[in-house]
C-alpha cells in the first residue's frame, strides 16, 4: 500500500490545531491524546519517547492499516534518532532529518523540556511534500511538545509530592528503631507492600564525581527501573535508588535484576559520562520486618562493589563469600601489601618474562585444585598445569602444600581479582 504524503496545513488549520491542543492541556488530558491529535490533523506518525527510545505514547497514520513509518525509523537505525534527539536536547528547539532510512522518511524531533530538562521527546515521521509542508510540521511538532510539557510538568509535581512520601515511609521503615509490628505493616502497606511476602532489594547508587549526583541522574534510573519492573516499589533517595522487589527466591529474578542493574548504568554512562552507577542486590527474605535487612544487605553489597570493583557487574550479596570479611579491612592499601607480600615475586616474573604462572595458580584454585579441568580450561595438558604450579610455587615462595600458605595464596588471588587485577594500584 502506497504511504500518502504528510497534509499540507494552511494558516488557519494550523491555528486550530494549537489551539485543540493546548485544550487538551487544560482539560487534563494525556499524551495519548496529544500525539492522536497530531497524528490525525497532520496526517504523520507522532510518539513520545524517552531518552532510551520506549515510547511512552503512540498516535496512528494518517490511515488505518498504514505501514508505521515512526516504528520503521526507530528501528532501522536508533543510533541516527538518537544523535538528532541529543541535538534536539541541546539546542532546546525542534530539528528535522529530510529523506531518513531506506523508506526516505522525514523526522522531526522536538524536546519536551520541563524547566532546565528534556524529559522527553515528540517526534513525527512523514512524507513531506516541500519544504512548506516540512516547516509546517516543525511547528507543530514543536507546539505539540510545549504542551506536552504542560502535561508532563503538572505529572512532575505529583511525581515529586508522591516521591518525597515514599522516601519518608521507606526511611521510617528501615532506619528509624524502636518500631511496633504494626508500624512496619502499616507504614509496607502504604508504599505497596503486603505483609508475609517475599522481596529483595535492588540498590542502585550513583556515585559522582563532583560529589552529589544532579536529580537527572537518579530521575532517570528511577524511570527505567520503573517502567520495567511494574510491581517493584521504587524509592529515590537521591543519591541512591532502592527498588523492593516482591518474589520468590529464583536465579530467574536475579537474573532480571542484575540485567535491570546493567541497563541502568550503560545508560546512566552513555548519557552522563563520568558518572559511575553501583549496584548490590539483597538475599531473598519474608514479612516486612525483613526490609531492613534487605536494605542493609544491599547497601554492604553496594560498599563491597566499590571497595572491589573487579567482582562483577552487580554485586549479590549471596555470593560474596570471603569478601564480606576482606571488605571489612578500612585501608585497602593494606589489602594491596598482603598481596604484594605472597604473589609480588610471581606477578612480576611473569610480567617480566611474559609467562602466566600466576594465572594457572588461579584457575587451579578457581576449579578446586583439580589439575584435569584446569588443563580443559587453560587448553593444556594436566602434567603441564602440575609443572606450572610446581614453578609457581617456587617463584613465589610459597609450599602449596602447607595449609596456612595455600590459605594465604587463596586469599591474596580473591584480593587481586577484586580490586580489579591491577597489583600496580594497590602496591604503594
Amino acid at each position: 500500500m502506497s504511504v500518502p504524503d504528510s497534509r499540507v496545513m494552511d494558516l488557519h488549520q494550523i491555528v486550530a490545531l494549537c489551539s485543540e491542543l493546548s485544550g487538551v492541556a487544560t482539560a487534563d488530558g494525556d499524551l495519548g491524546q496529544i500525539v492522536a491529535l497530531v497524528a490525525g490533523r497532520a496526517g504523520v506518525w507522532a510518539a513520545v519517547v524517552d531518552d532510551s527510545l520506549s515510547v511512552l505514547a503512540l498516535g496512528g497514520g494518517p490511515e488505518p492499516g498504514e505501514a508505521d513509518l515512526l516504528g520503521t525509523a526507530l528501528d532501522s537505525d536508533r543510533e541516527t534518532v538518537a544523535q538528532l534527539i541529543s541535538a534536539a536536547a541541546q539546542m532546546r528547539r525542534a530539528l528535522s532529518l529530510p529523506a531518513f532510512g531506506a523508506r526516505a522518511v522525514s523526522l522531526v524531533v522536538a524536546p519536551i523540556l520541563v524547566g532546565d530538562d528534556a524529559v522527553a521527546y515528540l517526534l513525527t515521521a512523514g512524507h513531506d511534500a516541500d519544504e512548506t509542508g516540512e516547516d509546517t510540521r516543525i511547528m507543530v511538532t514543536e507546539h505539540a511538545a510545549m504542551v506536552s510539557a504542560v502535561i508532563l510538568g503538572r505529572r512532575r509535581v505529583v511525581a515529586i509530592a508522591a516521591g518525597r512520601a515514599r522516601r519518608e515511609l521507606f526511611d521510617g521503615l528501615v532506619l528509624v528503631g524502636d518500631r511496633t509490628e504494626a508500624d512496619i505493616e502499616g507504614w509496607a502497606r502504604h508504599l505497596g507492600i503486603e505483609p508475609g511476602h517475599r522481596q529483595r532489594v535492588l540498590l542502585t547508587a550513583v556515585d559522582s564525581p563532583q560529589g552529589a549526583p544532579a536529580p537527572a541522574v537518579t530521575d532517570l534510573v528511577e524511570n527505567l527501573i520503573a517502567t520495567r519492573c511494574p510491581t517493584a516499589t521504587v524509592v529515590n533517595r537521591g543519591a541512591e535508588v532502592v527498588t523492593l522487589v516482591p518474589g520468590d527466591d529464583d536465579e530467574g529474578l536475579a537474573r532480571r535484576l542484575t540485567g535491570l542493574a546493567k541497563l541502568c548504568r550503560e545508560t546512566v554512562g552513555a548519557r552522563f559520562p563520568g558518572i559511575r552507577i553501583v549496584a548490590g542486590l539483597s538475599d531473598s527474605h519474608t514479612g516486612t520486618a525483613r526490609i531492613s535487612t534487605s536494605y542493609e544487605e544491599a547497601r554492604r553489597a553496594v560498599d563491597i562493589g566499590r571497595t572491589f570493583p573487579g567482582l562483577s557487574e552487580v554485586t549479590v550479596f549471596a555470593d560474596l563469600g570471603v569478601h564480606r570479611l576482606l571488605a571489612q579491612v578500612r585501608d585497602v592499601a593494606e589489602l594491596g601489601r598482603f598481596t604484594r607480600h605472597v604473589l609480588g615475586d610471581l606477578l612480576d616474573y611473569d610480567r617480566a618474562n611474559g609467562t602466566g604462572f600466576g594465572e594457572t595458580l588461579a584457575v587451579y584454585f578457581r576449579e578446586n585444585a583439580s589439575p584435569q579441568r584446569a588443563a580443559a580450561l587453560l587448553h593444556t595438558h594436566p602434567n603441564t598445569v602440575a609443572y606450572r604450579l610446581r614453578r609457581a610455587a617456587e617463584i613465589a615462595g610459597v609450599d602449596l602444600g602447607s595449609y596456612t600458605d595455600r590459605l594465604a595464596v587463596q586469599l591474596a588471588l580473591e584480593i587481586l581479582n577484586g580490586l580489579g587485577g591491577d597489583l600496580c594500584a594497590t602496591s604503594s
